[in-house]
Order: C-alpha cells, then structure tokens, then sequence
C-alpha cells in the first residue's frame, strides 16, 4: 500500500501551490502541470485542428463506407468503441467530484479542458496509426502507445529489443483494466445481490463467460458496443415518452391544474 501511495501523491499531489487571494491557495499535481500544456502545444501545432476540422469529423464519422461482407467497421461504429475506451467510471466520477467542489462553474472549464485535451487525442490516435502493426492472431492492425514508445526507443538495426518506458506502460495498462474489471464486476455481483439474492460467484461466472465470448471472437466488442449504445438510446427515448404521456394524461384528469412536473425538485429524491 505504501508504494501505491507514493505513487498516487507522485501524480496527483500538489507539486505546486498558487497563492490565491484569502490566504488560500491551489494546488497543481504533475500530471495537471503535463497534460495542460502538452494539449496547449498540440493545439497550437495542429493549427486549432479540433475547431478546424469538426465538419470533416462529422463527415467521416456518419459516412457509410462500408462494403457488405466485410470485416471492416463503420465510422460510427470506431467512434463508439474509441468513446467507450476513453470514458470511464473515472470521468463519471471526476465530472460530480468538480461540481460539487467548483460549482457550475467547472463545467465551463471541463469543456475547455476537454477541447484542449482533443488535440492531444488526435496526436496519439495518429501515432496509434502511424506505428501500428499486423495482427497475426486475429488478423487487421494492432498498435497504441506501447507499440510508438518501442519505436521511439529502439531504432531499426539496434541490438536493444525492448523498451522499458514500452514495457511499463503496457504492464500499467494491465494493471489498470485489470483494476477497471474488478471495480464493474463487483458492482454487477453486488446490485445482483442485493436485487435477486444471487450468489456473487454465479453472477461472476456468467460475467467471465459472456466477456471471453466478446473479446475472444473478430470484431464482437463493437458489434456488441454499437448494440449497447442503440439500446441506451431507446431506453432514454421510451421513457422520455412515457414520461410525456404521464403529463398529458394528468392533465387531461384534471384540467385546471395543466400538465404537472415530475421531476425532482432540490431537496428531493426518486
């Protein structure tokens, strides 16, 4: 425990405390003082492409280019398996800690954040694309930061064959998911628990099985991503329209009083 804290205060301590009017200060952790100007610098190098070229990333992400029978993926489809990579329980999580901390006010600077930190996105996909390598197993391309970091520290022709900073960066992304799957199964088996009286090791076995079905076979994970996405869609689209009808018809119950709020008001809860 006490190396992952050296670690987690190595990251995200204050690094840097800033003065501020009151007597208070703020605090800046290393990686805040990396990713900031790093999505500054790839803005500026990319000449604003986030701005620039949003049409053409719409274009290309709702273009039907893909031939019947093959293997390839829609640009809809790569979007929803990227998104689902990069968002997280984290930004979740992160987005409800910055209100209730900054107020609404952080939600403004999340988005700036978030444009900024776009251009550091575009630059890796590009280097993803760029040192990417034939997949032997299941056929297509594999490639990320692990396989660019090998490229950039051991040279064709060198005798090295690999890289440590590749290396670690790979085990932490293990390390990392494995920790991700930990978190979601537990809550799986937990609200299965709690709802059905289900054995936690029933629920993890059905969990372990339909994920190596997924994983294991060509393309499941964005079939079965673009199939969650649709139905979160019609699950928010159906109640949104129960919802409607449940005013209309309160209204039409009691006429002087119109069409009535459902939602909750502060102080409540469902």
């Amino acid at each position: 425990m006490a190396l992952f804290e050296t670690v987690y205060n190595i990251l995200w301590g204050d690094l840097v405390r800033i003065p501020l009017p009151g007597g208070s200060t703020l605090g800046l952790s290393l990686l805040v003082l990396i990713l900031v100007p790093a999505g500054i610098y790839f803005t500026f190098r990319t000449r604003f492409l986030p701005f620039r070229l949003f049409p053409e990333m719409m274009k290309v992400t709702l273009e039907k280019n893909k031939k019947d029978g093959s293997d390839a993926i829609s640009g809809v489809q790569a979007l929803i398996v990227s998104t689902a990579c990069r968002v997280g329980m984290g930004n979740l999580v992160g987005v409800v800690a910055a209100i209730s901390a900054g107020g609404a006010g952080a939600v403004f600077w999340m988005w700036v954040l978030a444009l900024l930190g776009s251009s550091t996105a575009f630059v890796e996909s590009t280097l993803a694309q760029l040192y990417k390598e034939k997949d032997p197993l299941y056929g297509g391309y594999r490639g990320g930061p692990a396989y660019y970091l090998h490229h950039l520290f051991v040279k064709k022709g060198s005798r090295r064959r690999h890289s440590i900073f590749a290396s670690l960066f790979a085990l932490s992304g293990l390390v990392c998911w494995c920790g991700i799957s930990q978190v979601t199964s537990n809550s799986i088996t937990s609200s299965f628990e709690n709802a059905f009286h289900i054995p936690p090791l029933y629920t993890t076995i059905v969990l372990v099985a339909v994920a190596a079905i997924i994983v294991l076979r060509k393309n499941t994970t964005v079939k079965v991503s673009c199939h969650i996405a649709s139905s979160g869609r019609k699950y928010h689209s159906h109640a949104a329209t129960i919802y409607k009808w449940a005013q209309e018809d309160a209204a039409k119950k009691n006429p002087k009083k119109g069409i009535p709020d459902y939602s909750c008001k502060e102080g409540e809860s469902l």
